[in-house]
């Protein structure tokens, strides 16, 4: 497998929605062709930052068939994530995917035993397009060790693994012992972490706000320019903490209503109605999200 296709940073693109809940079409393609004018390596489609478990069948089928010619067309990586839902749906999402010519499809395991887990992303691999598993124990519930996360890691078809944990010995560790497999770091806040313990590339939900500033710090690393990337880390850590006093996806969403980039990501039932960041904090984290895109500018 040639894992540069791969390698580098895979934004998590929003599946924006209007007032009504259903796709905001315009604004998907919006996202993408200002996302796309940044130095990162492709997308995965339909994740939980693209509101997964909210979207519908057609919905999800909708984003990729949009938009994985689109990065075909431009010799950029899609990976589509087709779980969140039930697992013939799940193989019929992953069967359009390899229609459609996706590089690879990804899926959170189902909330089950570990035999039924395995069992499940056999199902998936047997569509015959790589997958990669994606953990998430936060999300999911589904907590795992070095030998459950290896009993995936073998099956044939299943090139990688995305690992959004704080767990960094356990990250080191998966590319340690597969070091043909792709590996990637979700959690926005362990960015360089994840790189500097050998991570692949990084796919996280803030990069729709800040593609040039993860884009830096993978470039940053992978020349072993270690030092210069410290100050612009310090200062996304100081813009996430105000984030998480309103909670941290409620100031993503409120910061990308106020960019114009989306007017809702997430449907309802929702914690997020736009000013629930108070006006001074708002204005306090777009000042920040400006610097912080200097900041990424300089080292690219």
């Amino acid at each position: 497998m040639d894992k540069s296709i791969f390698s580098g940073i895979i934004v998590p693109i929003v599946s924006p929605c209007l007032e009504d809940d259903s796709l905001d079409y315009n604004a998907l393609l919006e996202n993408f062709n200002r996302l796309i004018k940044s130095p990162i390596q492709g997308m995965y489609l339909c994740g939980g930052t693209g509101d997964a478990g909210k979207l519908r069948i057609d919905e999800r089928k909708q984003i990729a068939e949009s938009i994985i010619p689109r990065l075909r067309s431009l010799g950029k990586c899609s990976i589509v994530h087709v779980g969140q839902t039930t697992q013939r749906d799940a193989v019929a999402l992953a069967l359009h995917a390899k229609e459609l010519g996706a590089d690879a499809v990804s899926s959170i395991p189902p909330r089950a035993g570990w035999n039924e887990i395995i069992s499940y992303y056999k199902a998936l691999t047997a569509t015959k397009i790589p997958v990669i598993v994606y953990y998430i124990p936060g999300l999911t519930g589904v907590t795992a060790g070095i030998k459950e996360l290896r009993s995936l890691l073998d099956l044939d078809g299943v090139i990688g693994i995305k690992v959004s944990d704080w767990n960094l010995f356990l990250l080191h560790n998966l590319v340690r012992e597969y070091p043909d497999k792709i590996v990637y770091s979700g959690l926005d806040e362990m960015l360089p972490l994840g790189l500097l313990y050998g991570a692949d590339g990084s796919i996280g939900t803030w990069q729709n706000l800040l593609p040039d500033m993860y884009a830096a710090v993978y470039k940053a690393i992978r020349e072993g320019r270690y030092p210069e990337i410290i100050p612009l880390q310090e200062a996304f850590t100081d813009f996430l903490a105000i984030g998480w006093n309103y909670g941290i996806l409620d100031t993503f969403e409120e910061l990308m209503r106020a960019r114009g980039y989306a007017s809702r990501c997430f449907r309802h039932p929702s914690t997020w109605n736009p000013g629930k960041v108070e006006e001074a904090s708002l204005n306090k984290l777009l000042l920040m999200l400006s610097e912080l895109e200097k900041m990424a500018a300089s080292l690219l």
